[in-house]
């Protein structure tokens, strides 16, 4: 059976591979190796990259555990960065098990559901991962380029400070990102952005007409222009309209 013809940059990569004698348990060894891989061709490249990234997460997970970070990043961000979104997804919801708050696991676990065409669960992801820490990342990092454009209507609804804080709130508005109570935000949050996004969480959740009036006056109070854009989009009830005459 003849041998398949190599160019010599790519025998020189997977000779590189095969001479790695890298520690089963040092995932920082995996990760300098994946930093200085070797040029070849893109096929190559991606094999070479893919065993790479398996390793890191195979070392990484006998000394610390499934779902841990490395080099600063959950383990299983190198995967979806090797092109293997399915198992990259099952480190990340691992990494979210054993710590919640981080924003980093939920967005490349966002990411990651978006290259497997899953939207939905995406998008419940970014929301979670700019809810739990907006300031861990910049909205280039994100996949989805319709949660991206969100951040353009933060001017024209008036809402100060950084527009990450106020994605999740946005996306509710434009019908972009669901509402969610679950997302484990840290102490008090972000200023402002949070403090609306949980009014609107109290909102729906509000059983008598009391409680959402009142809600509703906090909301306009802290962001009328985007307490305008709530009602004109049906998000909540109009103020009522005084009956009789004066």
């Amino acid at each position: 059976m003849p041998s398949l013809a190599l160019e010599p940059r790519d025998r020189a990569a997977l000779e590189w591979l095969s001479s790695r004698r890298l520690s089963r348990e040092a995932p920082e060894a995996w990760l300098e190796a994946l930093h200085q891989r070797p040029e070849a061709s893109p096929e190559v490249d991606a094999a070479v990259h893919r065993a790479l990234a398996r390793g890191l997460v195979r070392a990484s997970e006998l000394r610390d555990g499934k779902g841990a970070f490395v080099g600063g990043e959950p383990a299983g961000y190198y995967l979806l960065q090797a092109g293997l979104p399915e198992e990259a997804a099952v480190s990340l919801f691992e990494t979210l098990a054993r710590t919640p708050a981080s924003g980093r696991a939920a967005l490349h676990l966002g990411n990651a559901l978006w290259a497997m065409n899953r939207p939905l669960e995406a998008r419940d992801g970014y929301r979670r991962a700019l809810r739990v820490a907006p300031f861990e990342m910049s909205l280039d990092e994100i996949a989805d380029p319709e949660v991206r454009d969100l951040a353009r209507h933060a001017g024209a609804l008036m809402l100060s400070g950084d527009v990450r804080a106020w994605i999740p709130a946005i996306g509710y508005l434009l019908d972009v990102l669901p509402l969610s109570a679950l997302d484990p935000v840290p102490g008090a949050g972000y200023g402002e952005a949070t403090r609306v996004y949980d009014l609107l969480i109290a909102h729906s959740g509000a059983r008598s007409h009391g409680e959402r009036l009142a809600i509703r006056r906090d909301l306009q109070a802290l962001a009328p222009v985007f307490y305008a854009a709530l009602v004109e989009a049906r998000k909540i009830e109009p103020p009522a309209v005084p009956s009789g005459t004066a």
